[in-house]
């Protein structure tokens, strides 16, 4: 199979990525478009596409932009399958028949892990961004989301602006049990330097949501956030009765 049919049947996929649908079989895609008509770039490779043999054209890049990027997985038969999808121009610089040629690619690559027997039955996108996104929310002007363990509860801090939420993406048996569900917010509050303020939420079956306000800190290498506040406790009525020192750990599970 050239490359020219590879691109045509795995664009789908592609859109697929990068459209937020879900994706029903395995797919990989890698190639480039460049202002230059003659040339095209796949799987790292730059060829000329009047050549009938393909031929490999060596070539430098002089600077390269990720222009957007998501990331995430696919939940299937009980388990967890990863897709990535990332757009990026670069400059490049090559010789082609004693001609220095300097050009513009236009990239995209998308890889699904989701055989191609299984169907997604539930997407969750833990990374999106467009040019300088993060994530993690560390910047003022970020948007997205990434994946964090919570007491065994898998937790998705979301961001908007200094704004920041941890909210259940798949609370564990025991908080089920609370009444806690996916979407629900544990905590939610505002982001300065390297410090989160804000409330948290306690979840009882018998009393509901209960707030109570928290602080903390982001560790150095973003990877942990740990939160500190006085946790009321209930008594049969859901009144307030007395209060003790909580502590709210959140590790970092992947981008």
């Amino acid at each position: 199979m050239n490359h020219t049919n590879a691109m045509a049947i795995t664009a789908a996929g592609l859109a697929l990525l990068f459209s937020g649908a879900q994706a029903s079989a395995g797919d990989y895609y890698d190639a480039c478009k460049t202002d230059d008509p003659r040339f095209e770039i796949n799987d790292g490779a730059l060829y000329a596409k009047s050549d009938p043999n393909q031929s490999e054209i060596a070539y430098e890049t002089l600077d390269k932009t990720t222009t957007s990027e998501r990331r995430g997985y696919c939940v299937a038969r009980g388990k967890r399958f990863k897709f990535e999808g990332r757009e990026s121009t670069q400059r490049i610089r090559f010789n082609y028949r004693g001609s220095t040629i300097e050009t513009i690619a236009n990239c995209e690559y998308a890889s699904s892990g989701l055989p191609a027997a299984f169907n997604c039955e539930r997407e969750v996108v833990t990374f999106e961004s467009g040019s300088g996104g993060n994530g993690t929310g560390s910047g003022s002007g970020s948007a997205g989301a990434t994946l964090w363990n919570h007491n065994g509860s898998v937790m998705r801090l979301e961001a908007d602006g200094n704004m920041r939420s941890f909210v259940y993406d798949e609370p564990r048996p025991g908080m089920v049990r609370q009444g806690a569900r996916p979407g629900d917010v544990v905590f939610e509050g505002e982001r300065s330097g390297m410090t989160y303020s804000g409330t948290a939420y306690i979840y009882s079956k018998r009393c509901g949501r209960v707030p109570y306000p928290v602080s903390g800190n982001v560790a150095a290498d973003q990877q942990a956030v740990l939160l500190e506040g006085q946790a009321p406790r209930l008594n049969r009525n859901c009144q307030v009765n007395s209060y003790r020192r909580d502590r709210l750990s959140f590790e970092l599970i992947g981008r």
